[in-house]
């Protein structure tokens, strides 16, 4: 009935209290729905009730009583308090309005909170102009919204605008080659076509596969993580973000042998071996655990407790290298040792 605007006057008067004998989030959601009543005594006194509420009690509604985004809005339009408001950036009822207008004003960690969430910028880029929009918007949060900007949508729109005038300049020397050449025979124009078509063999070669990639945005390097094929997966596998590496991990064609090459490259992100070493279908291959252990660019807090699985042989080899960590050559000698008694 509060929601609803039917509650009687008398009603609404013990909301805007905190009166009703109600629990304490019924209390809250009845505060929240007469904090703009028409009635402009009771909305006085509601609004006087709110900023009693202490932050805390703000915060656990937020986190626990599941409000909807009315009231999520509501509690954004009259706190004042930034951990409160940082509960409502990160609730997951919280309207696109209700962040866009609180993009343009909000300091300290409830603006972190929105900048460090680059799944919801993809998804509502409007958020990006409207915290550049902020007068307060810190530095390096602007620097962080420019390269997700940069790298998401410009780079882009960049490579489709240079792709459309490659085709249209293409289409104007057929057109011209057409005008020039109506005799050309069948031969000429199997010459020319390698250069309009490139093969799937030329495509595939390191050279070319790198060259396509580089102008790939950080979208369009996941989609190809998930679909292409082995030999873009090794070269995707070592991308600067991380979200590029994790998405070859699921990729659907992924097979265990080639798990075990990226175990062996020293250039990934330690968040790669971590996943490698969660999943137990690749931990059982006796070569994927080689590996982990054997690349001294794995963390040793995911190397040394596989140092136990590994064979007789493999341990001697461990205890030998010198560009392993030492903690791992000691605890593979101690196994050793304990092997041969």
């Amino acid at each position: 009935m509060l929601r609803s605007g039917e509650a009687p006057p008398e009603i609404r008067r013990f909301a805007a209290r905190g009166l009703l004998p109600v629990d304490a989030d019924g209390q809250l959601q009845a505060l929240l729905a007469v904090l703009d009543d028409p009635d402009p005594d009771t909305a006085e006194t509601a609004r006087a009730t709110f900023e009693a509420t202490t932050p805390d009690e703000l915060s656990r509604f937020l986190d626990d009583a599941d409000p909807t985004g009315i009231e999520v809005d509501t509690i954004a339009r009259y706190a004042q308090d930034g951990q409160v408001l940082e509960r409502v950036i990160r609730n997951k009822n919280v309207d696109d309005q209700t962040l866009l207008r609180l993009a343009r004003t909000v300091t300290g960690t409830p603006q972190d909170a929105l900048v460090v969430n680059q799944v919801r910028l993809l998804r509502l880029p409007a958020l990006i102009d409207a915290l550049f929009e902020n007068p307060e918007l810190m530095p390096e949060s602007r620097r962080r919204l420019n390269e997700i900007r940069e790298e998401f949508f410009d780079k882009g729109q960049r490579r489709r605008e240079a792709e459309e005038l490659q085709r249209q300049q293409a289409e104007l020397a057929l057109a011209a080659e057409s005008e020039s050449e109506e005799a050309a025979d069948d031969a000429g124009a199997a010459q020319t076509a390698p250069e309009e078509a490139p093969s799937e063999q030329d495509l595939l070669t390191m050279g070319a596969l790198y060259r396509r990639i580089g102008v790939m945005t950080v979208q369009e390097k996941i989609n190809l993580a998930y679909s292409g094929g082995k030999e873009e997966r090794r070269v995707l596998i070592g991308d600067a973000n991380i979200l590029v590496g994790q998405a070859v991990l699921k990729s659907r064609g992924l097979t265990v042998n080639e798990v075990e090459a990226f175990c062996m490259m020293r250039h990934l992100d330690d968040e790669i071996f971590r996943q490698v070493a969660l999943k137990r279908d690749w931990m059982r291959h006796p070569g994927v655990v080689q590996a982990l252990v054997k690349n001294p660019s794995v963390p040793i807090a995911i190397a040394l407790p596989l140092v136990k699985r590994l064979t007789y042989r493999d341990l001697k080899s461990v205890m030998r290298d010198p560009n392993l960590p030492e903690g791992i050559r000691i605890t593979a000698k101690k196994l050793l040792t304990e092997k041969r008694h």
